[in-house]
């Protein structure tokens, strides 16, 4: 056991795939380097399938101070594939980039940012939708001197730790996930929706248990942000258990948490990691630059 978890943990190179990769946590994430993220359109495409493996396997990928702008980021997500719809996130956008989604705690025009709370609670993007986004990347332009961090956690982790009895009676559930519901707070502080945005984001039904397309794992689809009701369940009815396993979500045995660095982006696989932004900065002093954030997001379909 003790060999299998040092090989788990070795620095992995392969000259094939022309990157190298570390894990920065046990349960979750791996760091890579040796790519330049400005180039994206010159890493071969065996590499890039190598990414998208590697990124099933360990959820989260981090790619130390790249610097990008924003047609490098976007050009670099659609290596992946096509970029998810955005739906309401586009009156987010940075003007000119419709598919990027700007979370920040800085004023435009005086304003505060209805993003500067954007994920306070543990979720995984757009999961109410029929079709989810199955991966993001998240960019940091600017960091505070201190907070601001992002937190994820492995889904296949969470499942794995259940019981056979729990794993069985969720295998057989469906939950539904809406930003319409009892648990939500992301909406507090936003503009009321038009009635496009709204039907888009209504909600849909999901299995709780996930089986990863890729690597065949069994991942817990199932947060606090989006899910209000198992399928044919009342709200008070759920509401035990949906508690019970977002506690599991944030057990630290689970987790990982990113100090973020300015020229940062992380990818994750929204199908096996959840995320969550802890409000761990000083909003009282949020208009001093040394507390400023800024950060851009892309989803692929």
């Amino acid at each position: 056991m003790q060999a299998a978890q040092a090989a788990a943990l070795a620095p992995a190179a392969d000259e094939a795939v022309g990157f190298q990769s570390q894990p920065i946590s046990w349960r979750l994430g791996s760091e890579v380097t040796g790519l330049d993220l400005k180039r994206s359109d010159e890493i071969p495409e065996a590499t890039i399938a190598a990414l998208w493996r590697l990124l099933g396997e360990r959820g989260i990928l981090l790619f130390r101070r790249q610097g990008l702008n924003h047609e490098q980021h976007l050009a670099f997500t659609r290596r992946f594939g096509a970029l998810a719809e955005t739906g309401m996130t586009s009156r987010y956008a940075p003007p000119g980039y419709p598919d990027l989604f700007t979370v920040t705690n800085m004023k435009t025009n005086g304003a505060r940012s209805e993003t500067e709370n954007a994920a306070q609670q543990w979720h995984a993007d757009q999961s109410f939708l029929p079709v989810p986004a199955r991966a993001s990347m998240l960019r940091c332009e600017i960091a505070p001197q201190n907070g601001g961090d992002t937190m994820f956690s492995s889904m296949y982790a969470v499942y794995d730790s259940l019981s056979d009895g729990l794993k069985a009676t969720l295998g057989s559930l469906c939950a539904f996930h809406t930003l319409f519901n009892t648990r939500c707070l992301v909406m507090t502080n936003r503009k009321p929706m038009n009635e496009t945005e709204a039907a888009r984001v209504e909600g849909a039904l999901h299995p709780v248990v996930l089986t990863h397309p890729d690597t065949g794992r069994k991942a817990l689809y199932i947060s606090d942000q989006m899910v209000d009701h198992f399928d044919g369940w009342t709200v008070a009815e759920s509401k035990p258990l949906i508690d019970y396993l977002c506690r599991l979500i944030e057990h630290p045995a689970y987790t990982y948490r990113h100090r973020w660095q300015a020229g940062d982006l992380i990818a994750w696989d929204n199908r096996c990691t959840q995320h969550y932004a802890p409000l761990d900065y000083d909003f009282a002093g949020m208009d001093r630059p040394e507390n400023h954030r800024l950060l851009f997001r892309s989803t692929l379909a």
